[in-house]
């Protein structure tokens, strides 16, 4: 897939985009990205997709945001998804001053075909939306409307607030793929392995982590999945700390893999992240983690 910046440079000819920021990009996202391909498809046209490197909020309030994907996550998924090209937007306070028309005009004019969904905004203080696209004309525009499975509404939202609680089993119907971090393993303080629990540490980025905790796991190392437990916490027991960490321990797995990236998926959460006596105590509480997370993963493997 190819990865074009949109500062200046116009869309190719002949193109069906999707538009959208896409955190996450759950079933709502993907039923628009989806109609993209067909609506491309169907004219034996070129598929994109346009989006955005931050976050507007993250600009706009300078404010620290954590991605459900971040960028690079993001435009793997797109191009495993089959377009051909990811539009980007470095966005800016300036771009974000830009009206409505000056948006179209200065991104968009070329298309052959826009999708966008019900609730897309543009333009300086949201003010233009899907009506304004079609209204405007420049281009087909076909518009997706909300997405809801029987459990509710597809939203960002309430998948953000799910991770953040642990609760990781929840967003699986919604993302339709468990939750995962991708990252560089790097070196902790290695405590784990004096009790015979190696783990890799990942550096998490701007991941939006999930709530403090241990976890079943699956993680992806060399292209390969393995079962694995996962703790995410400051290490209370064996090496207190005041930065957060992201570790798991990979079962039957003993290689030097740090500096290498591997993808974490968060299956279920455990238990609490907690405060142990001793580290015979510790031990004894992962060797029943451990327990649970293979029964856990015994019963998810069907849906992974």
């Amino acid at each position: 897939m190819n990865i074009a910046e949109l500062n200046g440079k116009k869309i190719s000819e002949n193109t069906v985009a999707a538009i959208g920021f896409f955190d996450g990009v759950h079933k709502g996202h993907r039923a628009l990205l989806e109609k993209t391909l067909d609506i491309a498809e169907a004219k034996g046209l070129k598929k994109a997709v346009i989006t955005f490197d931050k976050h507007p909020k993250a600009v706009l309030a300078d404010m620290e945001y954590r991605y459900i994907t971040p960028l690079a996550h993001k435009l793997s998924i797109f191009e495993r998804m089959g377009f051909d090209t990811a539009y980007l937007i470095r966005f800016d306070k300036e771009k974000a001053k830009l009206t409505s028309k000056a948006f179209i005009d200065h991104y968009l004019n070329g298309l052959d075909t826009l999708v966008c969904g019900f609730d897309f905004t543009f333009g300086a203080k949201a003010s233009g939306s899907a009506q304004t696209l079609e209204e405007e004309g420049f281009f087909e525009t076909f518009v997706v409307r909300e997405q809801k499975l029987s459990e509710g509404k597809i939203g960002s939202t309430f998948i953000r607030e799910s991770i953040e609680q642990g609760e990781v089993a929840a967003v699986m119907p919604y993302l339709g793929r468990y939750y995962s971090l991708c990252g560089k393993v790097v070196k902790g303080a290695q405590k784990g392995r004096t009790i015979r629990y190696p783990t890799a540490n990942i550096d998490t980025g701007d991941y939006l982590v999930p709530a403090k905790g241990v976890y079943a796991s699956r993680t992806k190392v060399r292209g390969t999945w393995h079962d694995s437990i996962s703790s995410v916490g400051f290490n209370p027991t064996l090496n207190p700390s005041g930065s957060l960490s992201v570790e798991s321990h990979l079962f039957d797995f003993d290689e030097d893999i740090y500096g290498e990236t591997i993808e974490t998926c968060f299956i279920k959460r455990i238990r609490d992240e907690l405060r142990f006596p001793n580290a015979d105590a510790l031990v004894k509480r992962i060797e029943e983690d451990v327990a649970i997370a293979k029964h856990i993963l015994k019963q998810a493997k069907k849906e992974f």
